[in-house]
């Protein structure tokens, strides 16, 4: 093997602009996703810490989440500077959209797209190509508010929209599917199902339900919307914002 697919293997940057980079890493030690490749959507200018402490996430690839700048975010900021270091270092290398590398990345994977920041900054067609490629993906975008209807249904084939207790009738009434966040005790949306990460322990790479419409839209029957309490080490936060 040599040193270039190696260092393909391990993570790549799938796209970027002045302010985002998309990187995406491999041998996740996430057990709730089980092995996915995850796509993380970063500040390339600025330490993830100082991101989410100035505010600057919500604003850039966190928009129209109410859990950005410490708020109740789920994710862990560990993984983000670990990541963010090793881009400071060039050390993950950029993978040009429909080159031999880019087939040879993709296929026959399960994706997580938007383990960090809205996976709808990345543009279409680098989605669409990511989704052929893969065995299997789940996505998701809190901005879905913020886009037009036809731009937000054209993400939502391939995402859900992140939702709370508020806007998931808004969301739905765009056709979109939801993944909904709830306060503990609350009772979940209507038509939708309990994640089954917590309700039957299985792993996205197992059950794949979170892949927005297309899906549904080749079956007879479509796909529910998904709801999760709220998790991670700022529960409480998280559950304060969506109480309020």
């Amino acid at each position: 093997m040599n040193t270039q697919t190696a260092s393909i293997e391990n993570g790549i940057i799938l796209w970027s602009d002045w302010n985002i980079v998309a990187i995406a890493t491999t041998g996740t030690s996430n057990a709730k996703t089980g092995d996915m490749v995850q796509i993380w959507l970063i500040d390339r200018n600025l330490h993830p810490v100082e991101s989410i402490r100035s505010g600057k996430d919500s604003t850039l690839q966190c928009t129209g989440c109410p859990f950005a700048s410490g708020s109740g975010c789920y994710v862990s900021p560990l993984p983000l500077m670990a990541i963010w270091r090793k881009f400071q270092r060039n050390e993950y290398p950029s993978v040009s959209l429909f080159s031999c590398e880019w087939e040879t990345f993709w296929k026959g994977k399960s994706v997580r797209f938007g383990a960090y920041g809205n996976a709808s900054l990345l543009p279409l067609p680098v989605v669409e190509s990511i989704a052929k490629l893969a065995k299997r993906h789940t996505g998701y975008f809190h901005n879905w508010k913020e886009l037009s209807a036809q731009e937000a249904q054209a993400y939502g084939r391939f995402f859900m929209a992140s939702c709370e207790p508020w806007n998931v009738a808004q969301a739905q009434a765009l056709g979109l599917r939801t993944f909904s966040v709830l306060p503990a005790g609350s009772a979940p949306p209507a038509g939708s199902i309990e994640c089954l990460a917590d309700s039957k322990n299985l792993t996205c790479t197992e059950c794949g339900l979170c892949d927005g419409t297309e899906r549904s839209e080749r079956r007879t029957k479509a796909l529910p919307s998904v709801w999760i309490q709220a998790h991670g080490f700022k529960t409480r936060k998280a559950n304060s914002v969506l109480s309020n």
